[in-house]
């Protein structure tokens, strides 16, 4: 069906916006007049137009009787930008297909009710599934005031993420590691814990850093994260957010706030941890809506074990190290208590193979 079509471009136009629309969904727009394109549009930049705006405005007098088509239901209210609905009234638009509908209680419903009642066409689900999968982030921020949370772990085929050295570049080969730079770029952050940036000294950016450029999270509980490091000194060292429990070291955090970086007071757990919960509470007031988790052992048994992390992407490598670091600690389940996994189709990535799921 062309209607499928349509959307279908909108969602890919839409992906164009991602990272620099934050805490704003990502969201494309195509006007169809005769079925024909007769203009496209993304929301390129939080607090610029919007997608539809921007569609019809290259549209102009085109989009009389023409149809819409948005992957998100349209806003109703007077935001950093004038209304959507107005503009799609005003622009004479006959008919407009909306992806799904927006939750934000500012909007939910009360766009698609708007346009009705100018009597327009409306119709809402196309292609929903694709166009909730767009902005989970964005839906997961609206409605539990948390970021979505995706945790990346690369195992040994008898789970190990490093061996008794604590080695661990490379366990998977280079399909693998291309897929986590492309992933780098879905995400509004990269989060690692302490110890694994001071191990390795990542620079958790994506290979190509020409566009976008995600925040970089440090768990960080008694701030002591060193100076030498790359997420300190390199050039978008005003992307690095260290989170803290401790309300020690205030130099410390001084001389990191002077060096550009942002430090995030967050509470401790019982153990005198970060309190993940409460840290990603803090994160999304932050305006953070996706964090890409490539942390350690330790942090990623604590998400698990905290029921934090809505999906998993574990890479097994087809090598068994004997022993070495397990790549989930910090808790210990019996069989009939385990933490249950479901599982997408894996994938294969040159040696390794991917497992996608999630927490049951």
């Amino acid at each position: 069906m062309n209607d499928e079509k349509f959307m279908a471009r909108a969602i890919e136009l839409a992906q164009e916006g991602r990272g620099f629309t934050s805490p704003n969904p990502v969201v494309g727009a195509v006007v169809v007049k005769d079925d024909k394109v007769i203009s496209e549009a993304y929301h390129e930049k939080f607090g610029e137009l919007h997608a539809e705006a921007l569609a019809l405005k290259k549209a102009g007098p085109a989009a009389r009787d023409a149809t819409l088509y948005v992957t998100l239901e349209p806003c109703s209210h007077q935001g950093k930008t004038p209304p959507c609905t107005e503009a799609i009234i005003q622009a004479g638009i006959q008919k407009v297909f909306i992806g799904t509908r927006d939750p934000n209680p500012l909007v939910n419903g009360k766009g698609v009710t708007q346009l009705l009642e100018a009597g327009l066409d409306v119709f809402t689900g196309l292609l929903e599934t694709e166009c909730l999968e767009l902005n989970r982030g964005f839906f997961k921020h609206i409605r539990s005031k948390r970021p979505w949370v995706t945790l990346k772990l690369a195992l040994s085929t008898d789970g190990y993420i490093a061996d008794s050295q604590g080695k661990s570049q490379w366990i998977t080969g280079q399909e693998a590691r291309e897929f986590v730079h492309q992933q780098r770029k879905q995400y509004d952050a990269i989060m690692v814990g302490v110890g694994t940036a001071m191990k390795d000294d990542p620079s958790l950016l994506p290979k190509d850093t020409s566009g976008y450029i995600p925040n970089r999270i440090i768990i960080d509980e008694a701030l002591t994260i060193p100076y030498r490091l790359k997420v300190v000194n390199d050039d978008y060292r005003n992307k690095t957010i260290v989170v803290a429990s401790s309300h020690e070291k205030e130099k410390k955090r001084e001389e990191l706030q002077k060096r550009k970086l942002k430090v995030v007071q967050t509470e401790a757990d019982d153990f005198g941890w970060v309190n993940l919960d409460k840290a990603l509470e803090q994160l999304a007031k932050e305006g953070i809506t996706s964090i890409y988790c490539e942390g350690g052992g330790q942090l990623a048994g604590s998400l698990v074990q905290a029921g934090l992390v809505d999906e998993l992407q574990i890479f097994i490598a087809p090598k068994i190290l004997g022993e070495g670091i397990f790549g989930f600690s910090g808790f210990m389940k019996t069989l009939d208590k385990a933490i249950q996994l479901e599982w997408d189709e894996p994938r294969k990535l040159g040696p390794d193979i991917l497992l996608i799921g999630r927490l049951k």
